[in-house]
């Protein structure tokens, strides 16, 4: 029988893991133009590039969350980690467009994969489970808000394919570290997998974040006046694809009244602190996606900033956050989730609020000022957000649990594609303000679910 793994271990390595997985989900945002030029590709490539990670990787965790449930979360770690480590190796060396897109699909496929890593902290660190907690998504946010300025680095002195001679060995020695010192979680009884039920949900739930892309590309063409034809094909595909949604869905809902052992617990959704933890961390990543996509976007296409100047101007950003994040942990485990979460959704308000007023010629001082604190918002609600949703349920249901969570945070990235895609126009600065005037909005529905959560509180207190 294994030894117990110490707290710091299981922290460390799934730690590094997610940082990982979320620095790849945006590395690629500030050097996409260097990118896409090198490939001698266009502007459409700039977002089949973004959803070529971001596809796989929003939508695999329910899945893989249940299949660990079944098979071992040890074993579907590590086997993630893995394809993460080849693909970034062999992404260096792409030849073209294609080859890329494929091999940072495959890594977002092993980036998804990865975020299993949770289950781990959620069922075998039983002190300071709230600190635990917040360091894991405070790796998660570092790398979320670090990717784009690493990115830059990178880019700008080595060359692109320096991202992914970065990543590659990193990965796999943690693969090393992984399959030496991590101990495999109990199995469920359950020994049947609703494979036709994930099938359903992963073309579902695929077509849908493509749908998204698509739907901005046809937008921003036909408003540019590139083309009707191609915005016109863009708008044809993105219905064909909501359509395929919509058939995976009735698909997924029959399977889920027929099957035995359907692929979700429905039971899950009546837990209210479940509940609200996986809509608060959507919206926290709306907030994280919406900074760091549409930031450097607009500092390079309106504002004239270099892509060097634009990691700069993101870089207080990543270290707030990444401080901000642990410490919001250790708040957590002191004065619960309620004030941690409430602050940080109110600090993103104000944050998105001032980007919005003062536009690209903002002063370099001022926009030091407002990364801070949209760093600090950011960061605030990530334990707390976790602690309510991973904290109330089953333990035979923890990895279930922690992958629609995962899918729950991810699927704002996906969602802010498509809603904010549909606003964006490159060069018009109007359409940033629009962006983050809306991101404000949702960021205040962020602060008031804490309600329920109080509300939740007060029922059982009484």
């Amino acid at each position: 029988m294994n030894q117990r793994v110490s707290p710091f271990a299981i922290v460390a390595i799934t730690s590094i893991a997610t940082f990982l997985s979320n620095l790849s989900a945006g590395v690629v945002n500030v050097p996409l133009p260097k990118i896409v030029q090198a490939f001698g590709g266009n502007n459409f490539d700039l977002v089949y590039i973004v959803i070529s990670y971001l596809v796989p990787y929003a939508v695999i965790m329910p899945v893989v969350g249940k299949i660990g449930d079944v098979y071992g979360h040890k074993r579907v770690f590590l086997w993630g980690l893995g394809a993460y480590a080849l693909a970034s190796a062999a992404a260096a060396f792409s030849p073209n467009v294609a080859t890329f897109v494929a091999l940072h699909t495959l890594q977002g496929l092993g980036g998804g994969i990865i975020l299993v890593s949770i289950v781990f902290i959620s069922t075998q660190v039983r002190e300071r489970t709230g600190l635990a907690l917040g360091t894991w998504r405070a790796a998660l946010l570092s790398g979320t808000v670090g990717g784009p300025v690493l990115g830059g680095y990178l880019s700008t002195f080595w060359g692109w394919p320096s991202i992914f001679w970065m990543t590659a060995p990193i990965a796999a020695l943690l693969w090393l570290w992984g399959a030496l010192a991590l101990r495999e979680l109990p199995r469920t009884a359950q020994q049947r997998f609703d494979w036709v039920g994930s099938l359903a949900f992963i073309v579902a739930f695929a077509a849908l974040v493509v749908a998204f892309a698509a739907s901005g590309s046809a937008m921003d063409t036909m408003a540019q006046g590139l083309s009707k034809a191609i915005g016109a094909t863009m708008g044809a595909m993105a219905l064909m694809l909501y359509g395929i949604f919509v058939v995976g869905i009735v698909v997924l809902w029959i399977n889920q009244k027929t099957e035995k052992q359907p692929l979700f617990d429905l039971g899950l959704y009546r837990i209210r602190p479940f509940v609200l933890g996986n809509l608060g961390t959507f919206l926290v990543c709306v907030g994280m996606f919406s900074a760091m996509m549409f930031v450097p976007l607009e500092l390079q296409y309106v504002a004239g900033y270099s892509a060097l100047q634009a990691s700069n101007a993101l870089a207080p950003l990543a270290i707030t956050a990444i401080v901000v994040g642990v410490w919001g942990g250790w708040l957590t485990d002191r004065l619960g989730e309620a004030m941690p979460w409430a602050i940080g959704f109110a600090v993103m308000v104000a944050g998105f609020i001032a980007l919005a007023i003062a536009g690209p010629t903002i002063s370099p001082a001022w926009l030091v000022a407002i990364m801070v604190i949209e760093g600090f918002g950011m960061a605030l609600p990530l334990a707390p957000t976790a602690v309510a949703a991973l904290t109330h349920v089953p333990e035979s249901s923890s990895g279930e649990a922690s992958g629609l969570f995962n899918f729950a945070h991810n699927m704002g990235r996906a969602v802010s594609l498509g809603v904010f895609g549909t606003m964006l126009r490159l060069s018009d600065a109007g359409s940033y303000g629009l962006i983050f005037f809306v991101t404000a909005a949702a960021m205040v529905i962020g602060a008031l679910l804490i309600v329920g959560l109080v509300r939740q509180r007060t029922a059982l207190a009484s």
